[in-house]
């Protein structure tokens, strides 16, 4: 079956606090290009995302309160009164999570009701910040902000702990009784992502890599593969814990690309889950990919713990953090960008690229070594 078009629920977005006028033209050039439903800018740019897109149907948003929410209200009516007369269409506001932690959610929703008074006819989204909500405050947000006259639950900033999840569509969808839209966003890189969102009930979508999710849309009507990528890993690590390295070889379209690093004190599983870290890091839009490794850790970790430890909140189940955490997020969200296949290699067994990384790997750890 055909997938569907994701371009019409897109809100292409650029809220990096480097962006530069070039990347905001770039970005509403996409949108237009590409017949996305908006674009997501920071407020500075609202009056120049107006001008490049006169004339299209392309929306202009921006964010109040952004990224924390803790401003006073007068603050927020005054950003949104403000970004409107500037030309934004479409306000994303931050909710007041210091007040709703304090049990005063009265306080919370009043200040919803001011913000959307104020942006009057802009319709108004209340960022949520899922990753920090229990499910019962989001169900009570749920069945309570449909009555402030806001327009849209969204999941999240992308600044916080937790990115969009199918499931927290679902949940806002099923509390408020569908009588608000959702707006899925927070860590959302590819097509698959993108339509499980839509699939799960969200009928907008916050991403700053709308142009590559459109265009592997299009690709995929139009038959063509996703670019293919070879990959092999390894890292090394003198006394486990001690000083390690890792290394990475990518291969595509008959070129190649090293990449090497290391760190002062580590261990070796960390050097290994480095190297596929970088490697992936360093593909610009969504790949095919197979990384070969060595390592039952790294191999046995994405394939089976993973979708575990995700549902966990990377948890181990007696309750305790996982067992290098930061790097095993970073991997999960990378593995959410690319279709990757993992492929078993025995170590030291004369593998040609196995044995290339694991010199490269080696050789970094002992620049380290003091």
């Amino acid at each position: 079956m055909k997938p569907i078009n994701p371009a019409p629920y897109i809100e292409h977005t650029l809220l990096k606090p480097t962006a530069t006028q070039k990347d905001v033209e770039r970005l509403c050039a996409e949108a237009r290009e590409l017949g996305m439903v908006g674009v997501c800018v920071p407020p500075v740019w609202v009056p120049l995302a107006r001008k490049c897109l006169s004339g299209s149907e392309v929306r202009v948003v921006t964010v109040v309160g952004f990224p924390l929410g803790f401003e006073p209200v007068e603050i927020k009516v005054a950003q949104a009164e403000l970004y409107t007369d500037l030309g934004a269409q479409e306000l994303d506001m931050v909710l007041n999570l210091a007040l709703l932690k304090a049990g005063e959610l009265s306080g919370v929703l009043s200040e919803v009701e001011e913000v959307v008074r104020a942006a009057e006819p802009a319709p108004v989204k209340v960022i949520l910040e899922c990753g920090y909500l229990t499910e019962a405050e989001k169900r009570e947000l749920s069945r309570r902000i449909p009555e402030t006259g806001a327009a849209y639950l969204k999941t999240a900033t992308g600044f916080g702990p937790q990115g969009a999840k199918p499931e927290d569509i679902r949940l806002l969808r099923e509390a408020s009784g569908g009588r608000i839209r959702i707006k899925a966003a927070g860590g959302i890189r590819t097509l698959d992502q993108c339509l499980s969102f839509l699939e799960a009930g969200a009928e907008r979508i916050g991403t700053s890599s709308g142009a590559d999710i459109v265009r592997e849309y299009l690709a995929l009507t139009r038959g063509e593969a996703l670019p293919e990528v070879e990959i092999f890993v390894d890292g090394a690590c003198l006394g486990n814990p001690g000083p390690g390295g890792f290394a990475a070889l990518l291969r595509a379209r008959g070129q190649e690309r090293v990449i090497t690093g290391g760190e002062e004190a580590t261990t070796n599983n960390r050097m290994e889950l480095r190297a596929a870290i970088e490697a992936l890091r360093a593909l610009k839009r969504p790949c095919r990919v197979r990384i070969h490794t060595d390592s039952r850790y790294l191999l046995q970790g994405a394939t089976e713990w993973l979708p575990r430890w995700e549902r966990s909140g990377f948890r181990t189940a007696d309750k305790k953090p996982v067992k290098n955490r930061d790097l095993w997020e970073e991997l999960a969200r990378l593995l959410k960008t690319h279709r990757v296949e993992w492929v078993w290699v025995e170590g030291h067994a004369g593998h040609p690229e196995n044995e290339r990384c694991d010199r490269l790997a080696r050789e970094e750890a002992r620049k380290r070594k003091t």
